[in-house]
């Protein structure tokens, strides 16, 4: 009848065009870049602060081990590369100048993360240290050789770490 005729109509599903898209991906794009810094800033503050529990434990834990052990423990830093690690004295009745690599907190070295840099190192209240690497004694009666160790954060914060001689406690200063 009139089927030939008339046109028939097919409905085809409508996608979204290239144009649309690209507009899409823009505002989403600007959006993301309006609050990047809002989440950026707490995620290098938090891997700032992560990377100062690390070296504070560390030292805190190398105090520990030299008390525990009745031995001393040394600490060396290397402040240009940003790692410390710690050797205890393997028998000190028999060679005092003898030691044995010590893991503190289940690690050989602690690395300082990129997201601090170390900026000064002064050992036993002396000038800042020059050198390619410093070590920090802690002595089994809990005392420790003086340090204060800088470290600068991405996000502009200094946070100076400070150990006391006559405890040996590891003093933060934000």
């Amino acid at each position: 009848m009139h089927r030939l005729g008339r046109r028939q109509h097919r409905h085809r599903s409508r996608g979204f065009t290239m144009v649309e898209l690209i507009v899409v991906m823009m505002i989403i794009a600007i959006a993301f870049y309006a609050v990047r810094p809002g989440i950026v800033r707490p995620l290098q503050a938090n891997r700032e602060r992560a990377g100062l529990r690390r070296v504070v434990g560390a030292l805190t834990a190398a105090r520990a081990k030299a008390v525990a052990e009745g031995r001393l423990v040394r600490v060396s830093v290397a402040p240009r590369e940003g790692r410390l690690w710690a050797e205890m004295q393997s028998d000190p009745w028999r060679d005092r100048n003898a030691f044995e690599p010590l893991s503190l907190l289940g690690k050989r070295e602690t690395v300082v993360p990129e997201a601090l840099a170390v900026t000064s190192l002064e050992i036993g209240g002396g000038d800042e240290w020059q050198g390619d690497e410093a070590a920090i004694n802690f002595y089994p009666d809990g005392r420790a050789t003086s340090a204060r160790l800088v470290l600068a954060g991405a996000t502009g914060k200094e946070f100076v770490v400070e150990l006391l001689p006559a405890t040996g406690r590891v003093r933060v200063e934000m």
